[in-house]
C-alpha cells in the first residue's frame, strides 16, 4: 500500500512538472477579436497571461477606434468632419483629435506640394459617386469645375481656438487617407496604458505593433497587388507601424480605365504611376498619410521624399518595377 501511495505521489509530481513545462513552452494565451468599423475590419491581437485584463484592454481599444470614427467619418452626419463640411466658410469648433489630424494632414500637403490633400473630397465624390452611377467619364470641363473646389491652403485651421473653416464655399474634406492610422495609434495608446506589452492593431491592412510577439517580431506578409494569392516580402514589426496604399481595394473600370479612390488633386484623375506603396514608420498616422502621399507623387519623386525623410518604403510602379527607399525594410526587416 505504501509503495502504491509513493508511486502515485511520484506520478503526480511528474505530471505537475510536465504541465508546467508545457505551459511555459506554449507561452501566454493569444486573445484576438475582429469588429467591423471605419468602413473595413479592425482586428486586435494581444498576448498576455491575464486574459481578463487583456479583454478589458481590448474593449478600451475598440472603443477608442469607434470614438475616432465618430469624430472623423464623412459618412456620419454627426461627425466633426461632416459639421465642418456643412458649415463651409463659418467656423466649426473641433476636438483636439480632429485638429491634430488636420494639422498632420497640412504637414504632408506642404512637404508634397499639395499632392496629399484632404480637400480632394469633391473630386472623390465626382469619381466614386457620380461617374460610377452615371457610367461615363467626366468631361475636362467637369473636372476643372470640381478642381476649383480643391486646395489645402483654403482650409483655415485655428489651432489656438480649436476650430477650422474654409475660405471658399463648396469645399469639403475627407480624412480617408489619414484617419485610420490615427485611430490605430489611439487604440495602441489605450493598450499601452492598460499594461499590454505584446499586441497588434490592424485596421484594413494598416497596422501598428505594441512590442514584439512574445520574443519574436510580428510578421506581416505583403500581398502581390495583382495576385492576392501571392506575397512579396514579409515585414517584421517590433514597436513599428506599416501602411499600404494601392489602386486595388476600391476601384472600378470605366471605358477600360481603372478608376480608384486615390485622386491626384493636381490633375483631378486617379493617380496612375503606382500600383501600391508600403511605408514603415513609428506611428501609424504617419505611415497612413505618407503611403498615400508617395502613391500620388509617383515612384521617383516618392522615393526621393522617403529618402529625404529617412523613411523605409517599398513602391510598386505601374509598370511593375519594385523600387525601394535607401533605408529599406527589405533588408532590415526580412
Amino acid at each position: 500500500m505504501k509503495k502504491l501511495i509513493t508511486e502515485l505521489i511520484i506520478i503526480s509530481l511528474i505530471t505537475a512538472v510536465l504541465l508546467v513545462c508545457i505551459t511555459e513552452y506554449a507561452g501566454p494565451p493569444v486573445i484576438e477579436r475582429t469588429e467591423q468599423m471605419m468602413g473595413t475590419y479592425a482586428t486586435i491581437t494581444i498576448i498576455d497571461r491575464d486574459t481578463k485584463r487583456a479583454n478589458l484592454a481590448m474593449d478600451a481599444a475598440f472603443e477608442e477606434i469607434k470614438r475616432v470614427e465618430e469624430l472623423m467619418s464623412r459618412y456620419n452626419e454627426n461627425s466633426e468632419v461632416s459639421s465642418l463640411n456643412r458649415n463651409g466658410t463659418n467656423w466649426t469648433a473641433l476636438s483636439h483629435d480632429t485638429i491634430y489630424v488636420l494639422k498632420k494632414a497640412e504637414y504632408y500637403s506642404e512637404i508634397s506640394n499639395g499632392s496629399f490633400d484632404i480637400t480632394c473630397n469633391p473630386l472623390l465624390d465626382l469619381w466614386m459617386v457620380k461617374v460610377k452611377v452615371e457610367g461615363r467619364m467626366p468631361t475636362p470641363e467637369e473636372i476643372a469645375e470640381v478642381r476649383a473646389l480643391v486646395g489645402y491652403e483654403h482650409l483655415i485651421i485655428d489651432e489656438d481656438r480649436s476650430r477650422a473653416r474654409f475660405d471658399k464655399e463648396g469645399m469639403s474634406i475627407t480624412l480617408g487617407g489619414i484617419a485610420k492610422g490615427y485611430a490605430i495609434d489611439c487604440a495602441c495608446e489605450k493598450l499601452i496604458e492598460a499594461g499590454m506589452k505584446h499586441a497588434l492593431v490592424n485596421i484594413g491592412g494598416d497596422m501598428r505593433a505594441v512590442g514584439d510577439k512574445n520574443g519574436m517580431p510580428w510578421e506581416v506578409a505583403l500581398q502581390n497587388p495583382r495576385n492576392k494569392s501571392e506575397y512579396i516580402p514579409i515585414i517584421k514589426l517590433d514597436n513599428e507601424s506599416v501602411a499600404t496604399s494601392g489602386d486595388y481595394e476600391r476601384y472600378f473600370f470605366e471605358e477600360e480605365k481603372r478608376v480608384h479612390h486615390i485622386i491626384d488633386p493636381k490633375t483631378g484623375y486617379s493617380a496612375d504611376e503606382c500600383i501600391s506603396v508600403t511605408v514603415l514608420t513609428q506611428n501609424c498616422v504617419d505611415a497612413d498619410a505618407l503611403s498615400t502621399t508617395v502613391f500620388v507623387i509617383g515612384p521617383e519623386s516618392g522615393k526621393a521624399l522617403l529618402d529625404e525623410l529617412g523613411i523605409e518604403g517599398l513602391i510598386i510602379s505601374s509598370d511593375k518595377r519594385i523600387i525601394k527607399s535607401d533605408l529599406s525594410f527589405l533588408s532590415a526587416h526580412l
